[in-house]
Order: structure tokens, then C-alpha cells, then sequence
């Protein structure tokens, strides 16, 4: 809903609700995640930079798009309410999967 939008989150949350959903941690020069479905390794990922605590509206909105979110998708994703059968189920009807 428009009213919880957060224009900032703790890159830990980010990390936390990515590694619940259904991505594994692959590391490099930043910290990528992929998006695993039936225990394989998918197209959908994303990365989070060392060193940053928090992601402000720009690095959202290069992450949303990465996952192939919206930004509401990406709200809930993060503070939970999407859940990871929900992510997929998204992930299945845009043919991503």
C-alpha cells in the first residue's frame, strides 16, 4: 500500500528476505543473489554492495528491476508479505521461470 512505502532499507533486511525467499548468496566483487527454482539456478538476480548499510529510492529502483518486480513487489518482498510461493507463482506467469 502506497502509505508504507519506505524510501530506505537496511541492506541486512534486504539480505535477510532475499536469503528466505528462494536465493542463494554467490560472492565476488559484490555480494550477487540468485534466485533458485527447483534447486536450480535461474536468470533472476540481483547484488548488494559491501559496505553499504542502507539502499535509498535509485538502488531499489535498479534492484526492483533486476528482479523483475514492481516497486510494490519489491515492498513486500522485503518487509515480507510476499511470500516465496507467492514469488514464484509471479515468476511462473511472466514466463521467467
Amino acid at each position: 500500500t502506497f502509505w508504507s512505502k519506505m524510501s530506505t532499507y537496511k541492506t541486512k533486511d534486504m539480505v535477510s528476505a532475499l536469503s528466505k525467499k528462494g536465493f542463494k548468496s554467490h560472492q565476488s566483487h559484490h555480494t550477487f543473489y540468485v534466485f533458485y527454482f527447483n534447486g536450480k539456478k535461474t536468470n533472476i538476480k540481483t547484488f548488494i554492495s559491501h559496505g553499504k548499510k542502507e539502499y535509498g529510492d535509485a538502488l531499489i529502483n535498479a534492484m526492483k528491476k533486476q528482479l523483475h518486480l514492481s516497486r510494490e513487489e519489491f515492498d513486500d518482498l522485503i518487509s515480507c508479505p510476499l511470500k516465496e510461493e507467492m514469488l514464484i507463482e509471479l515468476y511462473l506467469k511472466r514466463g521467467l521461470i
